[in-house]
């Protein structure tokens, strides 16, 4: 009878064991409304498809400000709330104070920016902190009179709930001027994390971004 409960367990466990790989389609807006010269608001919302979920596994809404100290220097405060949907259906909230310091220069007909950002998590299952940082290559181009741009970045994280770093993140990608106030990008992710559950991701995204 033991021996029947015990393989029942393990058959259990395997039946739930969560996928290590997925593939998702990423959708974010994110709104600019300039308070001043040097001073913006910042509003973002996001979603992420699941194709392993077969619907929505992570929401978020962000809200902070923008101090741009000089041309090529920006420094973010912000709070994030988002929610997540693990593989066995259980909704996992978070909610996150961080702050983002943005270096950037150009380089000859490229744009080249390094974004450090630190996160203190607060979720269900206990607090942790995080840095990420990511190097980010844009180049302008004019193209039959439209403003287009290809981009690549790399985003590397490290988390003290982990204890090491853990997650590389690389996006391949291209953005047009919609208008004044309006842009595109839309790009590829490929994401290695051998700590979460789904960790090693591709996905296809689009970011819209604007400013009131």
């Amino acid at each position: 009878m033991g021996v029947l409960l015990i393989t029942g367990a393990i058959a259990c466990q395997a039946q739930v064991q969560r996928p290590q790989r997925d593939f998702q389609a990423w959708a974010d807006l994110d709104a600019t409304y300039p308070i001043s010269r040097k001073v913006d608001f910042l509003l973002s919302v996001g979603t992420r498809y699941s194709n392993d979920y077969g619907h929505l596994s992570y929401r978020r809404i962000t809200s902070g400000f923008a101090f741009h100290w000089h041309r090529y220097f920006t420094f973010e405060p912000y709070y994030q709330y988002s929610r997540s949907d693990s593989f066995s259906g259980r909704v996992n909230p978070e909610n996150r104070l961080a702050f983002a310091i943005t270096v950037g220069t150009p380089w000859k007909q490229w744009e080249i920016s390094d974004r450090n950002r630190g996160e203190r998590r607060f979720r269900v299952n206990g607090r942790s902190w995080r840095y990420r940082n990511r190097v980010e290559i844009r180049r302008p181009l004019n193209v039959e009179r439209k403003r287009l741009s290809v981009f690549v970045w790399d985003e590397v994280y490290y988390s003290s709930r982990a204890g090491r770093w853990y997650r590389n993140r690389l996006a391949l990608g291209a953005g047009q001027k919609l208008g004044k106030k309006i842009s595109v990008d839309l790009y590829y992710v490929h994401q290695n994390d051998g700590y979460s559950h789904p960790g090693n991701l591709n996905a296809v995204a689009m970011t819209i971004k604007t400013v009131f």
